[in-house]
């Protein structure tokens, strides 16, 4: 099965291509993993007897096939020697991303909601049909069909409307940091996804390899300083003539969403100073963050990306719509109108909305 794609992965040590370990290696790798005589590269010690594995084309570098997941991540390589293991530590930023969806962003309660879904998305009936078409906009920028597309990062694929993206493609590429969101990922789709444990700003896929990509609220968990070079790795994925989608957020730089939530981000700023006095008080410490998130000033961020279209994916952010969307103002009304708007000026919306969202098509 892996044989039938292997050729789109490259290492993310080396950028060298990568191989199928043969069964007398793999025997090799067994032993000497029972015996603790091989370590991932980040100097903890690797001990798990695996079926599968893939090596760099110099052979210095092992990557692990787990419960159908390829652990691409730089520091969970695996070598056999000290002198190749890698002197550097996970970014801390990237480590409180993984841990959050680990621990509780894939989680979910007992009506199947996962645990991130719950805290930044509007679940209720009254915003479902505006959602669900905003959704829909991701599948309308993209080739209707094709051999691979990449999902970056696809985390548990939560929603419906999620799997019709990838419907007429051979294979859905899930890339996620979260080795969590892969397995969820994997019970839902089986054998139509490849399944990688990797980094986007890092991503261990060759050039042009990519029909289509889709990237949706994910940049802007990526270290400020990596955000766009992320961007460059999805576009350098892809082939001549795919097309690319990524919904980004503009938060504070949404003019809409900053003049009619004024007032309760006023409420919320105060609420967080007075948990941080709190804290510092009583435990000598800011409250732990949970989930590290960065936006870019819209001018900046949009003239450093590849050439692209600037639409809109959904103007509303959760909040507004928690605020001001109900049964009883005549919400469905009001959606529907905002909707019609969003598609009459996509650019217009996109820039002054919640969220834009960039299409991208490799020349």
């Amino acid at each position: 099965m892996i044989n039938n794609w292997i050729h789109i992965l490259k290492c993310p040590i080396t950028g060298k291509p990568l191989r199928l370990l043969h069964l007398e290696e793999i025997t090799d790798l067994n032993h000497k993993a029972a015996r603790l005589q091989l370590w991932h590269a980040n100097g903890t010690t690797f001990n798990t007897a695996v079926v599968d594995a893939l090596i760099s084309e110099d052979n210095q570098y092992v990557y692990p096939v787990i419960d159908g997941i390829v652990l691409l991540l730089k520091d969970l390589a695996v070598v056999d020697a000290p002198h190749k293991l890698l002197q550097e530590d996970l970014n801390s930023d990237k480590q409180l991303v993984r841990n959050f969806y680990d621990q509780q962003g894939w989680v979910s309660n007992a009506e199947g909601d996962y645990t991130d879904a719950v805290i930044y998305e509007d679940l209720r009936p009254v915003s479902a049909e505006y959602i669900q078409r905003c959704h829909e906009r991701v599948k309308t920028n993209l080739l209707p069909s094709g051999e691979f597309l990449l999902d970056a990062a696809s985390g548990a694929i939560q929603f419906d409307i999620y799997h019709s993206y990838a419907e007429q493609y051979t294979y859905r590429v899930c890339v996620d940091f979260s080795f969590r969101a892969l397995k969820e990922a994997k019970q839902k789709i089986g054998r139509k996804g490849i399944f990688l444990l990797c980094d986007i700003a890092n991503l261990p896929l060759r050039d042009n390899t990519m029909d289509g990509f889709i990237s949706l609220n994910t940049i802007y968990h990526i270290p400020a300083d990596e955000q766009i070079h992320a961007v460059h790795e999805l576009y350098r994925s892809l082939k001549p003539g795919g097309k690319g989608v990524l919904v980004y957020e503009w938060f504070k730089y949404s003019s809409w969403m900053n003049l009619s939530l004024l007032p309760f981000r006023g409420i919320n700023w105060l609420k967080n100073r007075f948990v941080d006095g709190l804290s510092n008080m009583f435990f000598h410490h800011k409250a732990p963050r949970q989930l590290y998130y960065f936006i870019h000033p819209p001018a900046s961020f949009l003239a450093a990306l590849p050439k692209h279209e600037l639409k809109v994916w959904r103007s509303l952010s959760v909040p507004f719509m928690r605020y001001y969307i109900h049964d009883w103002l005549g919400g469905k009304t009001i959606l529907n109108w905002i909707y019609q708007k969003e598609e009459h000026s996509p650019a217009e919306c996109g820039r002054k909305g919640e969220y834009p969202m960039m299409v991208f098509t490799k020349q």
